[in-house]
């Protein structure tokens, strides 16, 4: 993953009036200058909107600002947002979760099983399409007629996202702000949202669960012995047969619980999920395998892997350590990877090492989706969601 390029202190240019009115609106980029190395390796950082502002402090003028955002690209958006478009899923679920009636429509469509657990006001919002992926579907004139105030880009901060921003920004005339995210840097993403979407209490409610639960596995996982570590496969695709490697975007919760990830193939760029054999999985012989639900799968694969024979001389088949993704609204793992995966972080921690992780699953779910959904799940609706995947 691409670092955000370190940003050099700027100074006002206006007068005493705009320093006095600017230091009201970014007071928090006085607080320091930030990058992706700052913010990517510790959970609980104090920067927010700061590590972004710092460079043009004092650049205001009437009712826009200028920031610097984590491709390094200044952009003038409004001191005011009231609608978001975000171009990736990961934009779309953060804005979700923080502030869903500022959503201005989704780049996706979410599938029947995913509806379920939305409620009817924002499953009525129109589908934008998006840039994201294998996926460049984003429908110009739809999103202009939506009209939102600022377009988001989260994900993986490099030259290409960059360009990708440049060039939608200059056909939707709508500024185009690009965050640098990973599962570590969670609550650093809630917050700096919170910033520029004016909803700090709440970003800053989310942000410090996030935190939580990163300290916490990164506590635990350095005293996991490397002879306890367990073995696992993330078991993509319509037959289980592809899959993503340690250090991937999609894979970031097994190497944050420290977890062994056997899958030994390229780390490929964009969509992921790269091609093996069913020799290759019997060679590795993982401990526990965790099946992905993405809705667009043909085959009910935690089925397959279970009930064929071909699979059956692996651990984790013969174990029964099967465990199919939780998935509702958004994936507990991964596709897309946002942040649903810090609660993925508990789930696949209690199942990985259970006498590290002392937690009521049902228990903490309700409280998740309470806080990040701020829906009441019920029984039915949990035993639908947790279906295969070892919680009760």
């Amino acid at each position: 993953m691409s670092h955000r390029k370190r940003q050099r202190p700027g100074f006002a240019v206006a007068t005493v009036c705009c320093l006095i009115l600017l230091a009201t609106v970014l007071i928090a980029a006085l607080a320091g200058c930030g990058s992706a190395k700052d913010t990517a390796g510790t959970a609980g950082t104090t920067s927010t909107l700061a590590a972004i502002t710092s460079s043009t402090a004092g650049v205001s003028t009437g009712d826009t600002v200028s920031i610097t955002d984590d491709a390094g690209r200044k952009v003038t958006i409004p001191k005011t947002i009231k609608k978001v478009y975000g171009m990736s899923p990961e934009a779309t679920n953060y804005v979700y979760m923080l502030a869903p009636d500022m959503l201005a429509g989704w780049c996706y469509a979410p599938a029947a099983e995913e509806m379920k657990f939305i409620p009817a006001k924002y499953q009525s919002l129109p589908n934008l399409g998006g840039w994201y992926g294998k996926n460049n579907t984003g429908n110009i004139e739809a999103i202009i007629k939506a009209s939102p105030d600022l377009i988001l880009d989260i994900g993986t901060t490099n030259s290409t996202s960059a360009s990708q921003d440049d060039r939608i920004q200059a056909q939707l005339h709508i500024p185009v702000v690009n965050i640098n995210d990973s599962l570590a840097t969670s609550g650093r993403t809630f917050r700096y949202l919170g910033e520029l979407l004016g909803a700090q209490s709440r970003a800053e409610q989310l942000a410090n669960y996030c935190d939580q639960v990163i300290d916490e596995a990164k506590s635990v996982a350095v005293k996991v012995k490397e002879s306890d570590k367990v073995t696992v496969y993330y078991a993509e695709g319509n037959e289980g047969l592809n899959t993503d490697p340690s250090g991937s975007q999609h894979t970031e919760v097994l190497d944050l619980l420290g977890a062994v990830n056997v899958a030994q193939v390229k780390n490929a760029s964009g969509f992921g999920e790269a091609a093996v054999s069913l020799e290759q999985v019997l060679a590795w012989d993982p401990q526990v395998i965790l099946v992905a639900s993405d809705p667009s799968l043909e085959t009910h694969v935690w089925s397959s892997i279970t009930g064929n024979s071909d699979w059956a001389t692996i651990s984790a088949v013969k174990n029964k350590k099967v465990y199919q993704i939780p998935h509702g609204p958004f994936d507990w793992f991964d596709r897309p990877p946002c942040p649903s995966r810090i609660l993925g972080v508990r789930w696949v921690g209690s199942l990985l090492y259970p006498n590290l992780y002392h937690y009521d699953m049902k228990a903490e779910t309700v409280k998740f989706y309470k806080l990040f959904y701020q829906m009441d799940l019920t029984d039915a609706q949990y035993t639908e969601l947790t279906q295969n995947s070892g919680l009760k």
